[in-house]
């Protein structure tokens, strides 16, 4: 029951939120429909967000909290960049943005931002972001898992105006087209991008013309502040204390920086919780998988302990707005992987992110175990690449993993997990569009975390390359299986193999490739991490178990 003195949404505030988040999501539709690439137009890597004029989310789009999290990060350092340089905010200009030191996720997931004014009064601004498959790195794609600092990932924009006065600003997309190795698809989605935000400003135009941009404003103050409100009642019900989780990365096995740690530290005390990731491994200078603070890190902590705290089921029509991360403060020491100094290389941050959501759900294993599941796998992206008559084709393969087992439910099978959301590519765009054949797709047999609950099993795949090229692997979870929870056992680690033409046995490769040649007639094996139980698996019912000897899913033990 809530607090005397408390705002209460009205119905007004309520369709409000509501117009906002479908204006967000039309932004999302338009950009998905009008893309050219797979990974956005299939594997939904995008978002769209609405922002407000002091950087706080107000609304966004159901796509991957990864994309649409990081938005209000991609504003402020555009707005950033732009007063460091003493030039002022163009009201018709479109910017693109991808620092990761201002505010991006990384560097290939870049940002179109746009201002929405109304009666020459700055009410906020519209903003896209989505993965790029390729940015001009010294590698073709965007699985860069060696590189010397941030320079060498690829083309960096900063507040970088592709319309200036509303008018295209040719000069501005002539210098991408001529630095990434498929222009025609890498502008393709920057301009859908923009074509999106402009849509937004349009449909904000219609807001403004039916409520007013005082009320508007005042509106989207008091759902901030509501959603603040929630998220703290929600955290003052758990029991003060500290709570702690560490867990490893695989690293590199051919330098030998391996079992790199990652530690959280959650301090829970009254309605605020403070995380800190004091114990985390010192930053890679040479190795990419250091994780931004702004959009990453941070959304890791934020995006899971919102899940946790407010989940959907429980809070139905809660707004989704920053009020939620107001009681969060996050700490993490300069220097380190989940903080590190520019320029160090950041481009293959996802799966140390993964990591980190990972962590806070077991941390809280004992302050929510009604909501906590057992260790979840990391997603893994494989490029392939070659040239065929003079111009470049590249395909980001990204295989989806399992989830946890936890109280009530086993682990959900093939699928993104925590702070993200993208969806596997169908096997017929694939081949469509790429000289690659999928010849096998199927869950891993025998290898969910035994548990009451069992973990989610992963994919394997097999993808054979028709012509001559390469593949690089961004990947994690070979050396280290997602963990079982309550007595529940570990999943199984994940891996990549390598079959030449004629061979069966085929050979292990690890878990970071750097665009490695294969022959035409190669296949390569994507097998995915599958996540762990849950509670004793003595406590299985012999219905389940059945159940999953039926599926095929589990050998039958004599």
């Amino acid at each position: 029951m809530m607090a005397k003195n408390q705002p209460e949404l009205t119905l007004e505030d309520q369709v409000i939120y509501g117009a906002l988040t479908t204006l967000a999501r039309e932004v999302g539709h338009r950009l998905k429909r009008a893309a050219y690439s797979s990974l956005i137009r299939e594997s939904d890597d995008y978002g769209a967000a609405i922002v407000s004029s002091n950087f706080e989310l107000l609304a966004e789009a159901e796509t991957t909290p990864l994309q649409m999290g990081p938005l209000a990060g991609y504003c402020r350092g555009t707005i950033q960049t732009l007063e460091l340089d003493g030039e002022e905010l163009d009201p018709d200009a479109v910017y693109l943005h991808n620092d990761p030191y201002r505010g991006a996720s990384h560097s290939p997931d870049i940002g179109a931002i746009a201002p929405l004014y109304a009666n020459g009064e700055l009410f906020g601004y519209v903003g896209t972001a989505a993965h790029h498959v390729d940015i001009g790195a010294a590698v073709p794609g965007t699985c860069i898992i060696k590189a010397h600092d941030t320079f060498s990932e690829g083309i960096r924009l900063l507040a970088y105006p592709v319309e200036r006065k509303g008018k295209t600003n040719k000069a501005a997309w002539r210098l991408i087209e001529s630095n990434v190795r498929m222009p025609e698809l890498v502008i393709g989605d920057l301009r859908a991008q923009v074509a999106a935000c402009r849509w937004g400003q349009l449909g904000f135009e219609r807001l403004v013309e039916r409520y007013g941009i005082q009320k508007l404003k005042e509106s989207t103050q008091r759902l901030v502040r509501i959603a603040e409100l929630r998220m703290r009642e929600a955290i003052r019900a758990l029991p003060d204390g500290r709570y702690t989780s560490t867990g490893y990365l695989d690293g590199y096995e051919d330098t030998g920086e391996i079992d790199i740690p990652i530690k959280v530290t959650l301090k829970i005390k009254d309605d605020k919780i403070d995380v800190d990731l004091t114990g985390s491994a010192p930053q890679l200078d040479n190795a990419p998988i250091n994780m931004p603070f702004y959009g990453t890190t941070d959304m890791a902590v934020l995006l899971t302990l919102r899940m946790l705290l407010l989940p959907e089921t429980e809070h139905p029509n809660l707004p989704h707005n920053a009020g939620m991360f107001r009681p969060i403060s996050i700490f993490a020491p300069e220097g380190t992987i989940v903080n590190p100094k520019f320029p160090a290389p950041t481009i293959g941050r996802f799966c140390g992110g993964q990591m980190v959501a990972n962590l806070i759900v077991r941390a809280m294993q004992d302050v929510l175990p009604k909501h906590v599941c057992a260790g979840c796998s990391t997603t893994k992206a494989v490029t392939f690449s070659s040239i065929q008559d003079g111009e470049s084709w590249i395909y980001m393969d990204v295989t989806e993993g399992a989830y946890g087992g936890m109280q009530g439910l086993d682990g959900l099978d093939a699928v993104d997990v925590l702070y993200a959301n993208t969806k596997n590519n169908p096997i017929e765009d694939i081949e469509v569009h790429y000289p690659l054949r999928v010849e096998r797709y199927e869950l891993r047999e025998d290898a969910a975390g035994d548990g009451q609950w069992r973990g989610g099993f992963g994919p394997l795949r097999d993808t054979r390359i028709l012509v001559d090229g390469f593949i690089s692997v961004e990947g994690d979870g070979f050396r280290h299986a997602p963990w079982g929870l309550k007595e529940g056992k570990d999943g199984a680690t994940g891996g990549v193999m390598i079959f030449e033409k004629g061979d069966t046995e085929g050979k292990l490769l690890s878990s970071k490739i750097d665009n490695m040649y294969v022959k035409e007639g190669t296949i390569i094996r994507d097998l995915c991490p599958s996540g762990g139980g849950f509670g004793p698996p003595s406590k299985r019912s012999a219905q389940a178990r059945q159940e999953d000897i039926d599926d095929g899913l589990v050998t039958k033990k004599e």
